[in-house]
């Protein structure tokens, strides 16, 4: 049975957590963490995966957490327009659609293991490509433990009009022949930072097309997207030891506290999924067609 926070954790209260220190060697970009924090929360639906990324931005200490989506969603960044996406297939083929609070273009998220990263903010570059660089050599330590050879991207991204996340790699972003199946987005919120990324486990690109109104733009997805076809729990071990290793620390596996999880449920049903409700009215709506001066329904939506 697939695993959901709200299933599987034995909370503990928040005062039970202590604060750790963080210390960045600006020379090398190195960052050493005393402790950092591991939770792995399964599966859950966008809303909740959402809210959850955004409490833990409370939290005292450097945290790694895991995640998985179900039902699939797509998500889209902060500021994208939500008319890139193709909100009527999403509707009959059951997928979600959720906002995230970081930046970039938007994703479908079916075969992944999703993760997110949350430090102090003070304990990163100020510059977003080389607090990227810095997450991303985690991640490629983890991920040459399994006898992989990723490379970070050296080339900025060409087309900004390009409403699809995994269409092409920006700076420090993770490709495998040229081809990407890391990508991430990043906020800087509370005086911390996080980011979230999606590693691919599979891709049916077509599915993947379909979300988006302009198809054209999506056609040549598969000559740019690859994934790696790693056994779930291999992969979480290799990544969490990636950055277990990589900043120089401690894991501290624990569950979601008391706090953070009714403070992710308020969250995820206030914020993520009031926008969501807003979405599918939209969605509603359009499926009219006026036909000699009267509105008359079309197939509804599955």
């Amino acid at each position: 049975m697939r695993k959901k926070y709200f299933h599987n954790s034995s909370p503990q209260s928040c005062e039970e957590r202590k604060e750790e220190i963080c210390t960045l060697c600006s020379l090398c970009l190195c960052v050493s963490i005393k402790k950092m924090d591991f939770i792995d929360t399964g599966y859950n639906n966008a809303f909740t995966n959402m809210a959850i990324d955004e409490v833990l931005l409370s939290s005292r200490v450097p945290v790694l957490r895991f995640y998985q989506w179900e039902p699939r969603a797509v998500s889209i960044g902060r500021y994208q327009d939500l008319d890139d996406i193709d909100l009527e297939y999403c509707a009959e083929n059951s997928i979600d659609v959720v906002r995230r609070i970081t930046g970039g273009k938007a994703v479908l998220h079916e075969s992944e293991l999703t993760y997110s990263f949350i430090i102090g903010k003070e304990m990163m570059p100020r510059s977003i490509i080389e607090s990227y660089k810095i997450i991303s050599s985690a991640l490629v330590q983890g991920l040459m433990a399994l006898g992989l050879n990723p490379e970070m991207s050296s080339s900025k991204i060409k087309n900004r009009d390009n409403p699809i996340c995994f269409q092409e790699p920006s700076f420090n972003e993770l490709t495998i022949n040229r081809k990407k199946f890391v990508g991430s987005a990043q906020v800087r919120k509370n005086e911390k930072l996080l980011q979230h990324g999606s590693i691919l486990t599979g891709i049916d690109t077509v599915k993947h097309s379909s979300c988006f109104k302009k198809k054209s733009e999506a056609n040549n997805l598969k000559e740019r997207i690859t994934y790696i076809d790693i056994p779930e729990e291999k992969l979480k071990s290799a990544i969490k030891h990636g950055f277990s290793g990589y900043f120089n620390t401690s894991m501290n596996e624990r569950n979601l506290c008391t706090r953070e999880i009714s403070e992710a449920e308020e969250l995820a049903r206030m914020k993520y999924r009031l926008e969501a409700i807003s979405v599918k009215t939209l969605t509603n709506h359009s499926h009219f067609t006026k036909v000699s001066n009267h509105w008359v329904k079309k197939h509804a939506p599955i």
